[in-house]
């Protein structure tokens, strides 16, 4: 593959120039920003404009589509990864060292990227890998607790969170893949997680869950039967059961009409006599199945 550039310099053109990376929008002064030796890697302090000998890479410059991401550049260790890859199509497949322990962003739109191998270490991955269509499998570590908008557009069809999971907002909206999920009893904040996920048709909710947020299963229209465990208290806006009444304007669904919400023919929810499901199941006409 040949670089995007004509002058060589990779796909991005970076050199020693400062191009834009949203952490240095609000800095005072020539933001820190440096070229690795060998031309491939753009990167800053792990904390901006602070020098130290951590370091963040902001973005890969080179066009090799298989990439081992170093441990560390000019002496300094890597500890995270910002847009790096950002809408890199031609991408493949990724290892992130150990040390690395954040990833917010890094692979979003990448859409040819196949395998990611992820280190123990990492704690942040945040909107990660949205739009990664051709990823359909990944081992999450032990140490992530937050998974906001991380997988939505992924080609991911079953996903486990791990337990001590806190926060799924978002994690899968508007996904086409996702058809089966298990969301552990530590998870905080549901809101919006599964929203317009056609395909999804199995969830597992573990007990210890307290609140489905807003939203959080909005036109799931295969999801037809929600078993809610006895620890959840809380309905959010729209939460489960519901949908979209659309009129589309083309054959691919690309556009539609909204034309009101009701709930999705033959939906129902299993749940405890005297819970907040089976109320919640009263209050909008849904039929409940007794546990």
């Amino acid at each position: 593959m040949e670089a995007y550039y004509s002058d060589g310099r990779g796909r991005y053109g970076t050199g020693e120039s400062f191009d834009w990376f949203y952490k240095y929008e609000d800095c005072d002064g020539e933001p820190q920003i440096f070229t690795s030796s060998d031309g491939l890697w753009t990167y800053g302090f792990a904390e901006p404009n602070v020098p130290s000998d951590k370091i963040e890479i902001l973005r890969y410059n080179g066009c090799e589509t298989n990439i081992t991401v170093p441990e560390a550049l000019d002496g300094k260790s890597v500890v995270a990864l910002g847009d790096t890859f950002n809408s890199f199509f031609e991408l493949e497949s990724v290892v992130v060292p150990e040390g690395v322990t954040d990833i917010v962003g890094a692979f979003h739109g990448c859409e040819g990227l196949k395998k990611v191998t992820l280190p123990q270490s990492l704690e942040n991955m945040e909107y990660a890998l949205n739009c990664c269509f051709s990823l359909e499998e990944i081992n999450i570590p032990p140490k992530v607790e937050d998974f906001s908008h991380t997988f939505s557009g992924t080609g991911i069809k079953t996903f486990v969170f791990p337990q001590g999971t806190k926060t799924i907002y978002s994690s899968f909206f508007d996904s086409e893949a996702i058809r089966k999920v298990v969301i552990p009893g530590s998870v905080l904040d549901t809101t919006e997680a599964f929203s317009d996920c056609e395909n999804l048709s199995e969830v597992t909710l573990e007990d210890g869950i307290e609140e489905i947020g807003d939203y959080t299963f909005f036109h799931c229209t295969s999801l037809l039967e929600l078993e809610i465990p006895k620890s959840v208290k809380t309905f959010g806006k729209l939460s489960v059961g519901y949908m979209e009444i659309r009129e589309y304007m083309d054959s691919r669904k690309m556009a539609f009409r909204i034309k009101g919400k009701c709930i999705v023919p033959g939906f129902r929810i299993k749940g405890f006599r005297g819970s907040a499901a089976e109320q919640y199941a009263k209050e909008n006409n849904i039929p409940f199945i007794a546990l």
